[in-house]
């Protein structure tokens, strides 16, 4: 089927913003503030600082969530400012020019508009870390995602580096190309797995 639409992941997907970001640190105020995760998402391969940060953050709403995101956001906004971009990611923004394209990430919204910005990433649509809309894992960033491209799940392809990219795209029916970075040991189901960037372009134009 021919791909009409690209739901793209941000963070060791397209920039890598992780490995800037002082998750420990704000690990560390939020367990100072009593935020602790009471739900987990798939285990993945980020460091555990980060994943234990992004399990609190499913784990909140309401005002609980919106302070402890505070929290968090001055941290990725420093990170935003250092991220390098992944291999390849010029190669694979040419390659897919011609698709429209949303970003969906489990960044901070102005973080996010950051990393866009400096690296001149240019999409119709973005669906950030922001209240009201539950965050991947789950499926509802994809679907709103989908409804502000006007995209068909069965038309999209969503392409990510992490086991939570592919809950929630398989979740919300829709193809997922999962980009490796080179790691060996992963718990991807998709069929359609990429080392990187270019091999990653290379799939979508298979599809």
């Amino acid at each position: 089927m021919v791909v009409e639409a690209l739901l793209l992941d941000l963070d060791k997907t397209l920039v890598n913003v992780e490995d800037f970001t002082d998750y420990c640190s704000a690990l560390a105020e939020l367990d100072a503030a009593g935020y602790a995760p009471r739900v987990r998402g798939p285990e993945t391969y980020w460091g555990r600082c980060t994943k234990t940060v992004m399990d609190v953050l499913i784990s909140l709403g309401g005002a609980e969530w919106a302070r402890a995101n505070e929290i968090v956001r001055r941290y990725e906004l420093i990170g935003a400012e250092r991220a390098v971009a992944m291999p390849y990611l010029d190669l694979f923004l040419a390659a897919t020019e011609r698709l429209p394209k949303a970003i969906v990430t489990l960044l901070d919204a102005e973080a996010t508009s950051l990393v866009l910005q400096r690296f001149a990433i240019k999409t119709q649509a973005v669906v950030a870390r922001v209240p009201g809309i539950r965050p991947k894992p789950h499926p509802d960033p994809v679907i709103h995602a989908l409804k502000l491209l006007g995209a068909e799940p069965d038309g999209a392809v969503m392409v990510g580096d992490s086991e939570w990219d592919e809950k929630a795209a398989d979740a919300a029916g829709v193809r997922f190309i999962a980009v490796t970075n080179g790691r060996q040991n992963h718990n991807f189901k998709t069929p359609y797995i990429a080392n990187n960037l270019k091999e990653a372009a290379k799939l979508i134009q298979e599809l």
